[in-house]
């Protein structure tokens, strides 16, 4: 399956070191209709370089329809824009 890309909306928190954690985020599902989804919680956190762009790639939990769900999300640094993938 090949993988899709989506850009989001997001809030996240900033610390005092510019460590950044996501909390909950939007997009639009295939209606068009604006969606919130809360991230229940972060489970791995990695920096990488992809296609010549640092990026922070964050491994999150979500609840949807009362499924658990994996996804990732990132961050890319020069840009400051969050992606679903």
């Amino acid at each position: 399956m090949k993988p899709t890309r989506k850009s989001i909306f997001m809030i996240a928190y900033f610390d005092f070191e510019g460590n950044i954690t996501p909390v909950k985020f939007k997009l639009f599902n295939e209606e068009q209709e604006k969606i919130t989804i809360k991230i229940e919680r972060l489970i791995k956190k990695e920096l990488n370089k992809f296609a010549g762009n640092n990026m922070l790639i964050y491994t999150c939990e979500i609840c949807t329809d009362n499924t658990i769900k994996l996804i990732e999300l990132r961050y890319e640094l020069d840009t400051c824009r969050w992606y679903l993938y």
